[in-house]
């Protein structure tokens, strides 16, 4: 069964990485940390994406195609 961390052990984690002086154990961890953590990849935008971006940002505002503030922060609420 797999162990749910609460944040004292977290913590408690944290505290004793703070006064670890192991080199090899620093790069274990970050190994570790690395292995498990999965980040997705950024996508590099060409001048051409960026270009693309804004001529259809400018063509949504000409179209009335947007959304208000409290909209978006309503959607952002609810990730």
């Amino acid at each position: 069964m797999r162990r749910l961390y609460t944040e004292e052990t977290k913590l408690k984690i944290i505290e004793q990485i703070i006064i670890l002086n192991d080199d090899s154990v620093f790069e274990q961890i970050e190994n570790l940390l690395d292995a498990s953590i999965h980040r997705p990849t950024a996508a590099k935008l060409t001048k051409q994406d960026l270009v693309k971006r804004a001529q259809q940002a400018n063509l949504d505002i000409t179209n009335k195609d947007v959304k208000t503030q409290e909209s978006a922060e309503k959607l952002s609420n609810s990730w």
